[in-house]
């Protein structure tokens, strides 16, 4: 069933908890506490935050961004932006690159 844009913002929220979740088992991260011990945040403060995503700020992002390297789209999403202006980003980081 396709997604509607009401709902947008619960999927995004969605789609990036299920993709920290890949990418901890991917990294052997398994447990939050093992994830925060490798971003360096305490475990409370990282679980609450990744439940609900809007609580993350920048700096939590750029800490975990490098630790498990979650798909651009999904953050971008997350963020706000259109899958038209991710397309178009993901052109431009190709065109870019030798």
């Amino acid at each position: 069933m396709p997604r509607v844009h009401i709902n947008a913002e619960k999927y995004a929220v969605a789609d990036f908890q299920q993709e920290i979740r890949r990418q901890q088992g991917h990294y052997d991260l398994m447990s939050v506490r093992a994830l925060a011990g490798a971003i360096g945040l305490p475990h409370t403060t990282l679980n609450p935050k990744l439940k609900e995503p809007h609580k993350l700020t920048v700096e939590d992002l750029r800490k975990i961004v490098p630790v498990i390297h979650p798909n651009i789209g999904v953050l971008l999403t997350l963020l706000g932006y259109s899958r038209q202006e991710i397309k178009k980003f993901k052109e431009e980081t190709n065109n870019e690159q030798p």
